[in-house]
């Protein structure tokens, strides 16, 4: 299981086994290809990664006109700095800069997004045991394990007090 650990003056330090790196690897780059296909706006996953921010077509239209293209460079730019630090290959020891803590805890929401919203995941499939031989358990393994990683970041973030030093 990767490991998460706060360090003063250097960031979250995190470890990942080499099969969990290559996993977080190929996630990224199917999100990032996900961003940069053509793909309809109806699209299920895409109304869940941006949603409408009104009812109204016009208003919709008018925010996506807005700033549809920065909230789409900002999913890029969390993709291309979690890559970055992910390198190519094999077990990931690094750490994690608090500058870029935002980015890695939104790029496992969309992940999570987009794996839920593609298999029409409801709370009562994520209570549920997995079976083995259901086809669904390998893709709700990875969701578990994605909810697992961004909690255990969370958790591990939050052992700095509000005054900035470590519990």
């Amino acid at each position: 299981m990767p490991s998460f650990e706060l360090i003063p003056d250097e960031g979250l330090r995190v470890g990942f086994d080499r099969i969990e790196a290559r996993l977080l690897r190929e996630l990224v780059a199917e999100m990032k290809l996900l961003l940069e296909v053509d793909i309809p706006p109806t699209d299920p996953v895409l109304e869940r990664l941006f949603p409408q921010a009104s009812d109204d077509p016009e208003e919709a239209a008018l925010y996506r006109e807005l700033v549809g293209s920065e909230l789409k460079a900002v999913k890029v730019e969390a993709l291309r700095l979690v890559a970055d630090r992910l390198g190519q290959r094999g077990p990931l020891e690094t750490s994690i800069p608090e500058e870029e803590w935002d980015a890695w805890l939104s790029l496992l929401t969309d992940m999570r997004l987009a794996i839920g919203t593609r298999m029409q995941v409801t709370e009562a499939m994520m209570e549920a045991e997995l079976d083995p031989e259901d086809p669904d358990t390998p893709a709700m393994s990875v969701l578990h394990w994605l909810g697992w990683v961004q909690g255990s970041m969370l958790a591990a973030i939050q052992q700095e007090d509000e005054d900035g030093h470590f519990e």
